[in-house]
């Protein structure tokens, strides 16, 4: 069993390692910050079109840095480059100036699909 005085020596130590070891954390995550934001700005100066539709850039970086998560940041942005015009290109065609006042609530039935295999899969 150790003592109160030695529990709060390991205590402070830790502390104190802790605490000495902030300014290097900090600073590397400052650093990375700034290489991101340089490759950001480099990203929006090579594709001007894409600085209008934010919301789908971020989309589209972060659906491919989740199927690629060890992948550099660089490399993502140029995978989501084809993704980002795909979804703009839909966006630019949603009809959003002529919205029905009275849309049809009806539900009406659909066919399913009929099922020719014996354990109900389609």
């Amino acid at each position: 069993m150790i003592t109160k005085e030695e529990r709060e020596s390991i205590i402070n130590e830790a502390t104190e390692r802790a605490l000495l070891a902030l300014p290097e954390t900090i600073g590397a995550l400052m650093a990375s910050q700034a290489v991101l934001m340089e490759n950001n700005k480099k990203f929006y100066a090579d594709y001007p079109e894409f600085k209008k539709h934010r919301d789908a850039v971020m989309s589209a970086v972060e659906m491919v840095e989740g199927k690629n998560p060890l992948l550099d940041h660089k490399e993502i942005l140029k995978k989501a480059v084809p993704e980002i015009r795909k979804r703009i290109d839909t966006i630019k065609s949603l009809n959003i100036d002529t919205v029905s006042a009275n849309p049809d609530r009806q539900f009406q039935p659909i066919d399913s699909p009929k099922i020719n295999n014996p354990h109900g899969v389609i």
